[in-house]
């Protein structure tokens, strides 16, 4: 019988990457499992998260966070920017189930969203995106929503009549 090699936690943090960059996700899943190490280990979680962001790959993404065996793991700047990586990318509806899949991290990136669909007045997706937050911060959230749609309404009909009334002033 043959000795089986030991890989130090650093070695598995290595073949989990290389293994995720080299597309093969859920054997990079399998080895960072072995990983005891938490530093380690959230060093190669979040390297999986990485890369499949960049792929684009939406369903291994929630995959990985999903597989993940603690959700601290992945708490990270990234992470809770992630959807945004999504939505900013024109895809909605994927940055809303990354968010979702988030659970209770998800909570901040899903306000994120509608921020950004508000900015770009893509009303329906704000709705989207809020039919996932708890009722409650919906209900403000719109409301805040409501108020800065109203002010711009109302500062883009300011400027249209300073535009009116310059020109007639130049005109006469």
């Amino acid at each position: 019988m043959m000795p089986t090699e030991t890989f130090t936690d650093e070695q598995l943090k290595d073949q989990a990457i290389r293994r995720a960059l080299a597309g093969d996700i859920e054997g990079a899943r399998q080895t960072a499992n072995e990983i005891v190490d938490r530093r380690y280990l959230r060093e190669a979680w979040q390297m999986l998260l990485f890369v499949e962001s960049e792929r684009g790959n939406v369903q291994a993404v929630k995959d990985t966070i999903v597989s993940c065996p603690d959700p601290s793991l992945l708490a990270s700047h990234f992470y809770l920017e992630l959807p945004q990586v999504f939505v900013k990318a024109g895809d909605r509806s994927s940055a809303i189930e990354i968010a979702k899949v988030m659970g209770d991290a998800g909570v901040l990136p899903l306000i994120g969203i509608v921020a950004h669909l508000a900015q770009d007045g893509d009303i329906e997706g704000v709705r989207e995106a809020l039919a996932h937050l708890d009722e409650d911060l919906r209900a403000m959230i719109m409301r805040k929503v409501n108020v800065c749609h109203q002010k711009s309404d109302r500062l883009e009909a300011l400027n249209l009549a300073d535009q009116a009334a310059s020109s007639a002033s130049l005109a006469a």
